[in-house]
């Protein structure tokens, strides 16, 4: 049974991550934080680990010989920009951490990784500054490390808006902005971006690394959300 590391798992893209694999006779093993609540499928293994205090390479050795690491755990904070400490944070959870994770993974001799980025490493937004940052040196870290640690592959998922059926009635005026500046006119549920991960972890693309592809709609090919 083919094995898989999926972080964030507590978050809603994490939860349809976990249950996508679970559905597709994975072996799971899910990353929450200490603080989070996790009750999904009793069928995945849950492990309550802080990426923000303690090291990928911990992880990792917590959870063994996997096939396949997903980094989907994420600090969204909205920061200002005097918050030296909250940057500090954002960039070892976004970044730091997941290199951790690929590193450890490596020795491991786990075949792929995949990480989760976000179209806000090219589109920048007020009061998302260092969120973008991190995001934007994760991709390029996705390019590095495919050199430095292949054979295993690394790939990254830059993502649009995504979102459960609510998400209009919580945020509309982001919504509204997102719809008018993207091709196809809506937001993505999580379940298709767990689609689109499985797609990437199969056999079908085992020549490909280094590369981010872009999830968004058809955002990137506007120039303004």
């Amino acid at each position: 049974m083919a094995k898989v590391l999926i972080t964030g798992a507590s978050g809603l893209i994490g939860r349809a991550l976990v249950a996508r694999f679970l559905t597709d006779g994975w072996e799971v093993s899910a990353q929450i934080r200490r603080d989070d609540e996790f009750e999904l499928g009793k069928s995945a293994r849950v492990i309550s680990f802080d990426l923000e205090r303690q090291s990928g390479g911990e992880l990792i050795n917590e959870v063994g010989v996997v096939d396949l690491v997903v980094n989907n755990a994420a600090n969204q904070e909205q920061l200002q920009l005097s918050d030296r400490e909250g940057a500090i944070r954002q960039f070892i959870v976004n970044a730091i951490a997941p290199t951790e994770i690929a590193a450890a993974a490596k020795k491991k001799g786990v075949a792929q990784l995949i990480n989760i980025s976000s179209v806000e490493a090219l589109s920048a937004r007020a009061g998302h500054e260092y969120y973008g940052a991190t995001k934007s040196a994760l991709e390029s870290l996705t390019k590095s490390l495919a050199i430095s640690l292949a054979p295993m592959r690394l790939l990254s998922i830059r993502l649009g808006l995504i979102g459960d059926s609510a998400l209009s009635t919580r945020w509309p005026e982001g919504v509204a902005a997102w719809k008018e500046a993207t091709p196809l006119a809506r937001y993505a549920a999580p379940e298709e971006v767990a689609d689109f991960v499985a797609l990437l972890s199969s056999d079908s693309l085992r020549f490909v690394t280094g590369s981010t592809f872009d999830f968004d709609g058809g955002k990137s090919a506007n120039p303004g959300w």
